[in-house]
């Protein structure tokens, strides 16, 4: 005589095995719908370094700027000698990329063209600086270190015209810390140049161009520095009597 089963065990098991496939389908909601949660915030957060990278890369390497209130005297700066656009804030187009050259190869004209006017390996900047103010002003000129990636301030040159006199500007040779052949040192790691010019005349205009290189025959230009990157700023402010005296 064969075994029976209990009605009520094929019953209780039934229901043991339902609620274990609720359970199993439960769980595999909750993966799904937590790795969908993950998976979302992945993506926005690829977006958002995405879209920090772009802006870092579409930012300029060097901008002008003239601060507002620190003298009752008032400067403006403009990419073009009448002035049709007055500004205290200018920017100059990026170079996404940039091999090494030398001075020699530069353009004989790069001090004449207004405005941005990059060679393939090369960022140059013509503006113009006018004395608003009824009377002679004196002021500073700084153009700062914003950044620097992979130490390429050893190897860049940059070279600052004013009103047609340039000014080649290097960091010292990092080997003895005596300045570059035929150049000025940057004024510290943080700074490449800064000056006092005295005596703008009232409706004045100063013309300014600066560019900017990396100097093949530098020994600091090496592929180390390749993929490396520099941002760099120039600030005028009028010098108060005070100032000009210290």
């Amino acid at each position: 005589m064969g075994n029976s089963v209990n009605p009520n065990t094929v019953n209780k098991m039934n229901m043991f095995n339902t609620r274990v496939t609720a359970k199993g389908v439960y769980r595999r909601r909750i993966w799904l719908r937590t790795a969908g949660i993950v998976a979302l915030i992945c993506i926005l957060l690829l977006l958002i370094s995405f879209s920090l990278a772009y802006f870092v890369d579409k930012a300029g390497h060097f901008t002008v700027n003239v601060p507002e209130g620190l003298s009752s005297r008032s400067i403006s700066i403009s990419e073009t000698a009448d002035f049709a656009v007055a500004s205290t804030f200018l920017k100059a187009d990026p170079v996404e990329s940039m091999d090494n050259i030398t001075e020699s190869w530069l353009p004989a004209d790069v001090a004449d063209v207004d405005g941005s006017h990059n060679g393939d390996n090369h960022i140059a900047y013509t503006f113009y600086l006018r004395n608003n103010d009824d009377e002679a002003i004196d002021y500073a000129a700084t153009i700062d270190i914003l950044s620097v990636y992979k130490d390429t301030d050893h190897a860049v040159r940059v070279k600052v015209y004013r009103n047609g006199e340039p000014t080649l500007y290097a960091k010292p040779q990092k080997a003895n810390g005596e300045p570059e052949p035929d150049t000025t040192p940057f004024t510290s790691n943080k700074k490449v140049m800064s000056q006092t010019y005295e005596g703008l005349e009232a409706g004045g205009i100063d013309k300014y161009t600066v560019v900017i290189w990396l100097e093949g025959e530098d020994p600091e230009c090496v592929d180390d520095i390749l993929g490396g990157e520099m941002k760099m700023a120039m600030q005028f402010h009028v010098l108060e009597t005070e100032e000009v005296k210290a």
